[in-house]
């Protein structure tokens, strides 16, 4: 997009799915109120942050049931509201959702949920610079389903993201620099750094025999040992954007925050945090009732 109009494209990953909670169905399809799902707020908060798109990482074997809980568009929640309109209809605004893979190539060798984020973004920059390089994203909002606060809060910020402002959030000093999934954006020449960053410090499954190094005999590779294997699945947010830094960002607090990693903490946020309700722009209706066609069957 164009330095005067740049766009904002959410990013959500559902990437390493090992959060535990013995359910047949993803962690992020965990329920936080009646038919209202930790994913589902992470959306909503993408919609509220400004997005034109959503992007969202996910494994293949997940997709369809994801797909079908959260359906193709959610609205603008700013435009959705507006009585004063002589044509609120005409205005309202959608959302399309997007469903990626994990690009194969990387597949089980560097699918962390912090490369997700990376992942969703590079097939919404591919994808829409197919179409024209107006529609192409600069700014990325990334949200994550397993971190719970007030979703709409960021809607104060619209003109801070869209200025290329980098911004996050930050809950009693855990924010994305220290691996904890609050929002926050990164735009899109952060993604040639975090490649880079990968391609010089994430293991293979081989490495360079040491004896072939001080010799130039045997096999060039060894097999690195299990547990040396594959590191960049395990990288977290402070390394992967570890070329950014805290001072170039807008750095907003919460009030409350609650990091969900596993059953217990899951439990506790249900015990103690804030209840939300689902908003009625992520009721599934049909497009045409929603833009108020009259010929809607």
């Amino acid at each position: 997009m164009s330095e005067q109009n740049p766009t904002v494209a959410g990013v959500i990953s559902l990437l390493s799915n090992k959060k535990d909670f013995g359910f047949p169905w993803h962690d992020a399809l965990m329920p936080i109120n009646h038919d209202f799902t930790l994913l589902e707020l992470a959306i909503y908060e993408a919609a509220c942050a400004g997005s034109k798109s959503i992007w969202i990482s996910v494994n293949d074997d997940w997709a369809p049931l994801i797909k079908s809980r959260i359906g193709d568009f959610v609205m603008d929640p700013v435009w959705i509201h507006r009585p004063m309109d002589p044509m609120p209809y005409e205005n309202k605004k959608l959302i399309p959702i997007f469903l990626v893979p994990c690009l194969s190539k990387f597949y089980k060798t560097r699918d962390s949920e912090g490369w997700g984020y990376i992942n969703a973004a590079t097939y919404a920059i591919k994808s829409t610079r197919k179409i024209s390089d107006f529609l192409t994203p600069d700014i990325f909002y990334a949200t994550s389903p397993y971190v719970v606060y007030e979703p709409s809060y960021v809607t104060k910020f619209r003109k801070d993201i869209l200025n290329k402002k980098r911004f996050m959030f930050d809950f009693e000093n855990n924010n994305f620099f220290n691996d904890v999934h609050n929002g926050f954006t990164f735009l899109k020449d952060d993604i040639a750094q975090v490649r880079k960053y990968l391609n010089k410090n994430a293991t293979m499954k081989y490495t360079l025999s040491q004896k072939y190094k001080d010799t130039g005999e045997g096999s060039i590779l060894e097999k690195r040992r299990p547990e040396e294997q594959y590191s960049g699945k395990t990288f977290g947010l402070d390394q992967l954007f570890s070329h950014l830094d805290k001072k170039d960002y807008k750095k907003v607090s919460l009030n409350s925050s609650h990091h969900i990693t596993d059953w217990s903490t899951y439990r506790k946020y249900m015990a103690e945090g804030k209840e939300f309700n689902k908003p009625n722009l992520l009721k599934r209706r049909s497009i045409f009732k929603i833009l108020g066609d009259t010929q809607d069957d």
